[in-house]
């Protein structure tokens, strides 16, 4: 795993879109995870970032 991805992984698991969903793990947390949770947890929000999108998307096709 090269940094920029480790740095990443962190990005996605503490940042909250303002208004949006979304983990929201304080970083001094998400840094004491072990690397199989992140890692489940990165998967995990890639998961309901599609499911999300996929709703979103179906949506504006019903208007």
């Amino acid at each position: 795993m090269t940094l920029e991805t480790w740095r990443e992984g962190l990005f996605q698991l503490c940042w909250h879109q303002h208004g949006g969903s979304g983990l929201a793990a304080p970083l001094g947390d998400a840094l004491e995870l072990p690397t199989s949770d992140r890692d489940w947890l990165l998967e995990r929000i890639g998961q309901q970032r599609s499911r999300e999108a996929k709703a979103l998307e179906k949506a504006a096709k019903r208007r």
